[in-house]
């Protein structure tokens, strides 16, 4: 008896983890809209599309301001490869932000510090969905507009199996990252 209800309920679990997968997979957008009238960007960093995408929308709006989260310790503005052709004083480096969920809150801090009411956020496609969520969970009075960056085509990943493992770990740090945010709305 007791080994059927197990079955049972790991049967119903997996099941719940398969729709939630096919649910997270099926949100693997590309998109590289026009956003003019903005004037802060946040690049996640993480692959090098990310910040190449924040400078390309930076070139098109000299005024915009943007912050890069999550930069290593050490890396200065010569090792992001940033032409002068920029204003320097409009980037700032972010190095306190080890993980998706610190990027949220270190970009609360810019945002509240330089009384930003609305931000491009640019990161990668397979990566957008777990960042809009701890983003909009830490700052719900921003308006948040996504930049994702194509890394993983969306079908590239069934034949792949190392990019289907990246998409399967990334899927299991957006379920974390709800327990991420309770632990936030608890602390604060």
């Amino acid at each position: 008896m007791i080994k059927i209800k197990f079955i049972l309920v790991f049967s119903i679990l997996l099941l719940l983890y398969l729709l939630s997968f096919l649910n997270f997979i099926s949100d693997i957008k590309y998109s590289k809209e026009s956003f003019n009238s903005l004037t802060a960007v946040v690049v996640l960093t993480g692959s090098q599309g990310r910040l190449g995408a924040g400078l390309e929308y930076m070139e098109n709006n000299p005024d915009i301001r943007m912050l890069i989260t999550g930069v290593g310790s050490g890396v200065k503005y010569s090792d992001l490869l940033i032409d002068n052709s920029f204003n320097k004083n409009n980037i700032t480096l972010g190095f306190k932000a080890k993980n998706t969920f610190q990027n949220s809150i270190e970009t609360f801090e810019w945002v509240k510090e330089n009384k930003i009411r609305e931000i491009i956020l640019v990161t990668d496609n397979w990566h957008m969905k777990r960042a809009m969520f701890l983003f909009q969970s830490v700052i719900p009075n921003l308006k948040i507009y996504p930049m994702a960056i194509e890394s993983i085509n969306f079908y590239q990943f069934f034949y792949e199996p190392k990019i289907l493992i990246t998409i399967i770990i990334e899927h299991i740090k957006y379920i974390i990252s709800h327990i991420q945010i309770l632990y936030y709305w608890i602390i604060y």
